[in-house]
Parts: C-alpha cells; sequence; structure tokens
C-alpha cells in the first residue's frame, strides 16, 4: 500500500487532471465510465483505497489520504487510468460537429445522446472544452468508448464530408433558414452545433449546405445539449 503523499507515482497520477500532462492515458472517476473502459478493454491500472470494484490484474493499493489527493474528491474509494481513445476516418452515417464548445458538460450529454440515438462519430473544432474532464466523463455516462471521436479543422472537414456524400446542416439563424424537421433524412447526415454564447460561426455555416433551427414556444434559447438530443432523437437510424 502506497501511504506516502510524495510518492513519485502518486504525483503522475494526480497530473492527470491536467490536460498538459495526459500523453496516452487519463483519470476514470465515475462508477459507468471506469465500467465502459474495462469492457472496452480500454482500462490500465485500477487504483484503490478499501476494496477493488471488479477483479482486475493491474492494481495499485493506497492509502485514504492518498486517494484524496489523486482523486481531489473527500469520499473516492477507487478510480481508474484509462488509455485515450482512437480517432477514426471511418464516420458511419451520421455525425455532429461541434464548433467551440466551452462547457465539459455539455459535451458530455452530447456524447450520451449521440449513443443513444445511434449517431457514429463526435468532431470538435479544435478549441473545445476537454473531453477528458471529469465533467464530460461522467455526464457522457462511459459514451466516450462507444464514440468515433476527432478532433479536426471544422472548415476542412466539412468539404471532407461534403466530397463523402453528407449533407451538413448547421444550427442558426438566417434569412434562409429552416425548421430542422422540415429536412428530409438523407443516408449521410452531419449536423454541426454551435459555442454555448455566440453559436455557429459564420465561416462554417458559410460552408454548410444548409442552415436550419428547432421551433421553439415560450422560451427565446435552447441549451446546446438540449438542442443537439432532439436533433439526433429526430435523425437517428
Amino acid at each position: 500500500m502506497i501511504t506516502s503523499l510524495d510518492n513519485k507515482t502518486v504525483k503522475n497520477l494526480t497530473k492527470l487532471h491536467q490536460k498538459k500532462y495526459r500523453e496516452d492515458c487519463f483519470l476514470v472517476l465515475d462508477d459507468e465510465t471506469l465500467k465502459e473502459a474495462h469492457a472496452h478493454d480500454r482500462l490500465i491500472r485500477l487504483v484503490y483505497s478499501d476494496e477493488l470494484p471488479f477483479p482486475f490484474e493491474d492494481t495499485l493499493q493506497v492509502s485514504e489520504e492518498v486517494m484524496r489527493k489523486i482523486s481531489k474528491k473527500e469520499d473516492q474509494k477507487y478510480l481508474g487510468v484509462s488509455r485515450m481513445i482512437k480517432e477514426s476516418d471511418h464516420y458511419g452515417k451520421r455525425v455532429i460537429l461541434l464548433d467551440e464548445l466551452q462547457d465539459p458538460l455539455n459535451i458530455g450529454r452530447i456524447m450520451e445522446a449521440a449513443v443513444l440515438f445511434g449517431f457514429d462519430s463526435l468532431i470538435l473544432s479544435p478549441n473545445c472544452a476537454d473531453i477528458y474532464n471529469e465533467k464530460c466523463l461522467s455526464n457522457s455516462r462511459g459514451a466516450i468508448y462507444s464514440l468515433n471521436i476527432c478532433h479536426r479543422d471544422l472548415s476542412e472537414e466539412i468539404k471532407k464530408l461534403q466530397q463523402n456524400g453528407y449533407k451538413v446542416y448547421a444550427t442558426g439563424l438566417r434569412n434562409e433558414t429552416r425548421m430542422f424537421n422540415e429536412i428530409e433524412a438523407s443516408d449521410k447526415m452531419a449536423f454541426v452545433l454551435g459555442n454555448e454564447g455566440s453559436g455557429v460561426r459564420e465561416e462554417i455555416m458559410d460552408l454548410s449546405d444548409e442552415i436550419v433551427k428547432i421551433d421553439m414556444r415560450n422560451i427565446d434559447s435552447l441549451n446546446v445539449a438540449m438542442a443537439a438530443a432532439i436533433i439526433m432523437y429526430h435523425f437517428s437510424i
């Protein structure tokens, strides 16, 4: 059992809270993501202070004080170290693109909805919030392991999608905006959702095939994760 707060392994694990120290792995603190990491063979190590949540080959027992330091939580009993996900150019038939989203909670909820409604890929602009943030992971409920998630330049990615037969729809308000439920479903579809405050960038809307919106009553705006879920449900396959 490791009891020293100055132990090198403890220090290295604690650093994984920060994006700059994650080269090929990240911390998993919530139960559902931990179970999914194990099920998808992405779990590297289990760290525990009391008892193991399930049998695993590579384990590390630490004191409660050390666990508090690593997890930055008072009541954490165990956590995992997971391999990072792999990006793929095989996008499937349904794609969500996220343009400069800053709230990791929103991204996590969009991940969960994407898996729930049969979307295959999630493409994020380079400056979106960290997908390995604890809030994102816990709200994705393990969906991070069931999606193809990529970080790409959206301008280039939209052109690439269109060349490969995808219809790309951006959410936004313009004179030519149509209600999203007026759009006829097609074989390959991609939807762009934008920043929580400023929405989809103008240059990204310019590249999209059409601009769409959700009909709303009694409210002026809709949370981006909720909007994504509505669109994905409507066009689920």
